[in-house]
């Protein structure tokens, strides 16, 4: 047995009415240029042409109400994530956004001819690439991976004259986790995250993208999730039983085998007690940023606090 989370169930509570109304006033139409105006350090204001190459990036530049000219993929996955689509794409026109290519290997060409203003990468790339889109506009670059989804989304924020406005979402956040951590028991229920990893699966520690929305909420993890040195570590199907918890949250890639079709699965205690749960893959374990920070926050919240407390 096993429950799912529908891709629009959170998307309209997280972040509330904030992030819609900063949407709403910096997207007056939707344009082809998919541009909007930001203000300028002179109180003035000028076009600004964003390309986005890392994780969680078109995610934040989109609540910020900021459509980028062009954007980065990852790997199998769309360009455009769907849960992306369904929060803005009444807004802002998506499709008119450039594909740049992959994250790992982005087309510096295509990139060029977009004539950014503004490029934003992630630091860990190659030096060679950093240099050549230097060469093409200035680049501002993010850290990367899970953990550091919000030094990244204030980052970029600010390069976009954005700082204010992030700040306040980001502290909206806070608030929330605050008062879902508030309301935990004295023994809080253990949540376990698990995806599909090609031919094998990962589960996430605490320094992960759901990890520290976790640990901003205050809910336990496994013994198994508490690591530090990485974000995942990836699990046969024969050892799936260390990914077992109070609740079990699960995100599949399209076209790769469920942890539902291993022969251990019926054995989980998440699984017998119906709190295995099966998530939005990109929102919750591709995407680092505020968007799947508050996605996360209220699948947890919703599931585990209020729909079936843990006993």
């Amino acid at each position: 047995m096993h429950k799912k989370i529908s891709r629009r169930g959170f998307l309209g509570a997280s972040l509330g009415a904030a992030a819609i109304a900063l949407v709403a006033c910096s997207q007056s139409d939707k344009t082809g240029q998919s541009s909007t105006a930001a203000e300028g350090s002179a109180g003035g204001s000028e076009e600004q042409r964003i390309v986005a190459l890392n994780t969680g990036q078109l995610d934040n530049l989109l609540l910020l109400g900021i459509a980028p000219v062009g954007v980065a993929a990852a790997k199998n996955a769309d360009l455009i994530p769907q849960f992306l689509r369904d929060r803005f794409g009444d807004d802002m026109d998506l499709d008119s956004i450039a594909d740049c290519g992959f994250r790992q290997d982005p087309d510096a060409e295509i990139i060029a001819n977009l004539q950014p203003t503004l490029i934003c990468a992630n630091s860990r790339s190659d030096e060679a690439l950093l240099e050549k889109l230097r060469a093409i506009a200035p680049v501002v670059t993010g850290e990367g991976g899970g953990e550091n989804w919000k030094q990244d989304l204030m980052t970029i924020a600010k390069a976009a004259d954005k700082g204010v406005d992030a700040q306040a979402l980001l502290d909206e956040y806070e608030a929330s986790a605050v008062e879902v951590k508030a309301s935990q028991p004295d023994n809080p229920p253990t949540v376990s995250f698990l995806r599909t990893n090609k031919d094998e699966f990962q589960m996430y520690g605490a320094e992960s993208m759901a990890g520290t929305v976790a640990a901003d909420c205050g809910f336990a993890r496994p013994e198994a999730q508490q690591f530090t040195d990485q974000a995942g570590k990836d699990l046969s199907p024969e050892l799936i039983a260390e990914a077992d918890a109070d609740w079990l949250f699960y995100g599949v890639q399209d076209g790769a085998e469920s942890p539902e079709d291993t022969s251990l699965w019926p054995s989980l205690e998440a699984v017998k007690n119906d709190r295995a749960i099966a998530i939005d893959y990109d929102s919750w374990y591709i995407n680092a940023s505020l968007a799947s920070a508050g996605i996360i926050l209220e699948g947890l919240k919703s599931y585990v606090l209020e729909a079936a407390p843990a006993s």
